[in-house]
């Protein structure tokens, strides 16, 4: 399944899905073989809770589910701690929409899930999140308010 959010020629979106088989084993690959000192990194790179591999013009940020990945691609300007963020909430939303997440729960609800995924981004996913509790946060008051001290009528 594929959602795609700018303009883009679909023989480059066929040639970016094409590479990101060949960067994971390459990325796994670098993770297996790095020292052993290396906390971030695990024998099976598929462990991971979500992680990104770059190119010359493009970020893809992935999480692995099951025997599937979800996979944001990104230009290289972007903000990785959004894009994590947005990884996070659409991989919340395909056991919730699709009732598991094999790839036969997921073929079965693919346009349900395109519209969840829609709902996300086109409202901003995480931004909305965040200013709704950080209105919530600016809305409450104390109980007791201190009074000023600088003014000359107030006294201890």
């Amino acid at each position: 399944m594929s959602r795609q959010f700018i303009e883009m020629t679909r023989l480059r979106i066929e040639g970016l899905l094409l590479a990101f088989p060949k960067l994971i084993a390459l990325d796994t690959s670098s993770s297996s073989s790095s020292s052993s000192s290396d906390k971030s990194s695990t024998k099976r790179g598929s462990l991971k809770q979500h992680t990104f591999v770059e190119t010359d013009s493009v970020r893809y940020v992935y999480q692995p589910i099951e025997d599937l990945y979800i996979l944001l691609i990104t230009n290289k300007g972007s903000n990785i701690v959004e894009d994590l963020e947005t990884l996070r909430l659409l991989s919340k939303i395909v056991p919730d929409v699709a009732g598991g997440s094999r790839e036969s729960d997921i073929t079965s609800k693919l346009f349900e899930l395109i519209f969840a995924f829609d709902e996300v981004l086109a409202a901003g996913g995480y931004k909305e999140q965040v200013s709704s509790k950080m209105s919530m946060s600016m809305s409450m008051s104390t109980q007791k308010p201190n009074p000023p001290t600088h003014s000359p009528n107030y006294r201890a």
